[in-house]
């Protein structure tokens, strides 16, 4: 479908040659001589952007600007000018035009501006068609919490949702779900049906970052061929989320505490600030209270983000909502491979119920997803999940291999008790066992585990792997 466009300009011989080169580019144009005219289309025409001379008799390019941001606040405004000044760009920008660009017989660098504002148009588009899909798959009522642990935590989620504009920090071991929380928060608060950001800081270049982040104006740098709005200019009216936010280096996060302590922002290579209206969230498996004290994490950046803190519960510490997340992920898992498998026979439920998450729900959502992957029947059973997840389940004493062997006490929490049965079990079986047992013991610490056992933690990776 092509683009639609309103062009405002008084000289009627430069609007007719700017409309004749804009349609042979594809878009269907609309001209007006003068402001007046130019409202009485408006009501019929709906542009999908508004291009406006900025000298103009009775009213100037600024005054359409700023009647057409208080008709229809969404609507990209360009402001074209042969002679504006570095005052007129600001006054432009701060009434809320999406560029300021000069005059051109080639017309370069209005052909640019509006592939920009397309592009931006046609996420705008795809952020608001998935954010319904989004808002139903985030409800909260769809949230399993079974778990006395998990409503608890819910109570406060819903505090949150009813205020949109407190930051908050979401804390918890990895695989825990912060980031679906994240998105839980957001979708079911008045924000929900603005774009939902999110920033994965490690993985963004240290030196591209703050471009990422905040954008950029035209030459800020080279290869910086014309204006990029930010991450955060993206998420207007809706939510920035930061994942991994312990890893952000330093030297940004002065620069990240000072948008959300001004709610504005400056392009790099800019001039001006850029006002935000966006909700910051923070996730992070990360003691950034001990980062603090190291020199890793800035304090004050830390009490910013610190409003209001909610501490994501371990998949351990909320069993009753074991079998259901499972029973949730098993269907979405045989959908997506398209497997007849239906249902968790008792013996896969108690398998999955003694089993010790190290890794949370991504790891149960993960086993699941791979016993799916070799069940060809309607059930799964224990059978298709590893061997080192099945042996949590009703543990033996191993028998004695010589006299003197001591019978292990049952209530030294470090002896671990394993079974093997001969002929069914081989010694690479009970190595992984052993290995995950030791591993329960440590929470999950891998270094810990590494040291009970007696060999390095690149041992201990190499031996989980094979």
């Amino acid at each position: 479908m092509p683009w639609h466009l309103l062009l405002l300009e008084d000289e009627a011989s430069v609007r007719e040659a700017f409309a004749l080169r804009l349609r042979d580019q594809g878009y269907v144009v609309q001209t007006a001589g003068s402001g007046e005219e130019a409202f009485g289309l408006l009501r019929s025409f709906e542009p999908d952007v508004l291009v406006v001379d900025l000298v103009m008799p009775n009213l100037s390019g600024l005054d359409v600007l700023a009647r057409v941001k208080q008709m229809s606040p969404t609507l990209p405004v360009i402001v074209l000018t042969a002679r504006g000044t570095v005052k007129d760009a600001v006054e432009a920008m701060r009434l809320g035009a999406f560029d300021f660009v000069a005059k051109s017989i080639d017309m370069d660098d209005l052909l640019h501006t509006l592939r920009r504002v397309t592009e931006f148009l046609t996420l705008q588009r795809q952020v608001q068609l998935h954010s319904g899909q989004d808002a139903a798959r985030y409800a909260l009522d769809r949230v399993i919490a079974k778990s006395p642990v998990t409503r608890s935590f819910l109570a406060q989620v819903q505090e949150l949702v009813r205020n949109d504009r407190v930051t908050v920090l979401l804390q918890g071991e990895t695989g825990t779900g912060k980031q679906y929380m994240g998105r839980v928060i957001h979708y079911n608060s008045a924000r929900g049906t603005k774009p939902c950001v999110e920033v994965d800081c490690p993985s963004i270049p240290r030196d591209l970052f703050e471009s990422e982040l905040f954008g950029h104006e035209k030459g800020a740098f080279t290869g910086a061929a014309g204006r990029k709005c930010g991450l955060i200019e993206m998420a207007e009216g809706g939510t920035v989320f930061f994942d991994e936010i312990g890893d952000l280096p330093l030297a940004l996060q002065a620069k990240l505490l000072r948008v959300i302590e001004e709610r504005s922002l400056r392009r790099v290579g800019g001039m001006t600030t850029v006002p935000v209206d966006v909700r910051f969230m923070a996730a992070t498996n990360r003691d950034l209270k001990a980062a603090v004290a190291k020199g890793e994490f800035r304090e004050d950046l830390y009490f910013r983000l610190n409003v209001v803190m909610l501490t994501v519960p371990p998949l351990r510490a909320r069993s009753e909502d074991i079998i259901p997340l499972a029973e949730h992920c098993l269907l979405r898992s045989a959908l997506a491979l398209k497997k007849p498998v239906r249902e968790l026979t008792d013996s896969a439920k108690q398998v999955l119920q003694a089993y010790h998450y190290p890794g949370n729900v991504r790891e149960l959502s993960n086993l699941i997803e791979r016993a799916v992957i070799f069940c060809n029947g309607p059930s799964l059973d224990a059978a298709h999940f590893p061997n080192d997840v099945s042996a949590a389940v009703a543990p033996m004493t191993v028998p004695a291999v010589a006299p003197t062997a001591v019978p292990a006490a049952e209530a030294d929490p470090f002896m671990v008790h394993l079974s093997f049965k001969v002929g069914e079990r081989s010694l690479t079986d009970l190595e992984d066992a052993i290995i995950h047992a030791v591993l329960a013991r440590a929470d999950g610490n891998k270094t810990l585990a590494a040291k009970y056992l007696g060999i390095t933690r690149w041992m201990l990776d190499r031996r989980r792997k094979g």
